[in-house]
């Protein structure tokens, strides 16, 4: 058989296709067992079955919910808590998912069950039993570096000696201390506990996850 890069071989399939692993011969064959298995979108031939299998598998919805679940329960078990915490906070580092603080974070999260229709009785035990904790990125630009690859990019090799550096680091170190940027990011390793009795049962749950699924 001719080399065949099957990394980049693809084929087209029949909407009809039930789904799993396509058995096929990349050679002449007008009968016999096929030699390789393409996986049921037809976007990768496999020479093993069992591979084709899996790599198949890792493409469906379930093999990404649990792929989900395991990556969460991970970081659950993992994460450091800190007492205590009184910035930040996020559930799940999404953009509409960062407050302040613990306080803003359940109002919050309240208002969003209330209007989803869940009676206030049942608020409490659905609102975040725990919550991660956030790293600060304050603004911290190297206008030096900066300036040096535009010159390297659009100028002669001696640019550099024409620019007042000590000048730019004067006005740029006074004009950098009045910026009030500042940015919050999700910190898997750290969390703060809201409700201590419903975080250790889900501690629990998350390490007996883990425990059966390994």
């Amino acid at each position: 058989m001719a080399d065949v890069n099957l990394n980049v071989l693809h084929i087209k399939v029949p909407e009809t296709h039930g789904g799993g692993p396509i058995p096929l011969a990349i050679k002449y064959c007008a009968d016999g067992e096929p030699n390789c298995w393409a996986l049921p979108d037809g976007s990768a031939v496999y020479l093993d079955k069992e591979w084709a299998e899996k790599a198949a598998y890792m493409k469906t919805d379930e093999y990404r919910e649990t792929n989900r679940k395991r990556m969460e329960a991970g970081r659950l078990v993992k994460a450091e808590v800190v007492e205590g915490w009184a910035g930040w906070v996020t559930t799940n580092g999404d953009e509409d998912d960062y407050f302040s603080s613990v306080e803003e974070l359940l109002e919050r999260h309240g208002d969003r069950l209330s209007w989803a229709g869940v009676p206030n009785e049942e608020i409490p035990s659905k609102l975040p039993s725990w919550a991660f904790c956030t790293t600060e990125d304050t603004f911290d630009f190297d206008i030096e570096d900066a300036i040096r690859d535009y010159l390297n990019d659009n100028h002669h090799a001696d640019a550099g000696d024409l620019i007042d550096w000590r000048g730019l680091d004067e006005f740029w170190e006074k004009w950098s201390a009045k910026q009030s940027v500042t940015s919050y990011f999700i910190d898997y390793e750290h969390i703060v506990v809201i409700d201590r009795p419903r975080y250790e049962a889900e501690l629990e749950a998350a390490k007996q996850y883990l425990a059966e699924a390994s």
